[in-house]
């Protein structure tokens, strides 16, 4: 059984994992694709140890249970179309939920590779682009800062 079907969609479930993104993609390529502005707050394509390719597979917190599974609907056994890829996306309810988790889950993994621009995670509050590290401090600052 298909990771997808194992868990089924609750109420608060806006954290997907999505696997099988080819290497050579970047979260830019990745939102111009596949995620609307204004429907997620979140979105991390971890890279490689030297940074050149992704590890196959992204987090996005969106803003509403209805946005993430309307994204899974719309992506799971589908193909991005920018680069060549061999397997479909497989898209599951990630294992952290919501934007404040995720964001304390990158703290407690931080590492050297996350300084550079191009590996640190897309993170949008009230319109505007926010880097880890202000969204870190903004989330240590206000425990209600984010509901999920």
């Amino acid at each position: 059984m298909p990771v997808s079907e194992a868990k089924p969609h609750r109420l608060g479930m806006t954290t997907v994992m999505v696997r099988n993104i080819p290497v050579m993609y970047t979260q830019e390529m990745l939102v111009s694709e596949c995620a609307d502005i204004g429907t997620f707050d979140f979105l991390y394509l971890p890279r490689s140890g030297n940074g050149q390719t992704n590890l196959t597979y992204a987090f996005i917190n969106f803003v509403s249970d209805e946005h993430a599974l309307a994204f899974k609907d719309q992506w799971h056994k589908k193909r991005l179309t920018q680069l060549v890829a061999r397997k479909p996306l497989n898209i599951s309810f990630g294992d952290v939920q919501g934007l404040r988790a995720n964001l304390m889950q990158l703290k407690k993994k931080k590492n050297r590779l996350m300084e550079a621009r191009q590996c640190q995670p897309i993170i949008i509050q009230n319109g505007q682009h926010l880097t880890l590290e202000q969204a870190w401090d903004v989330c240590g600052k206000r425990s209600t800062w984010i509901s999920q």
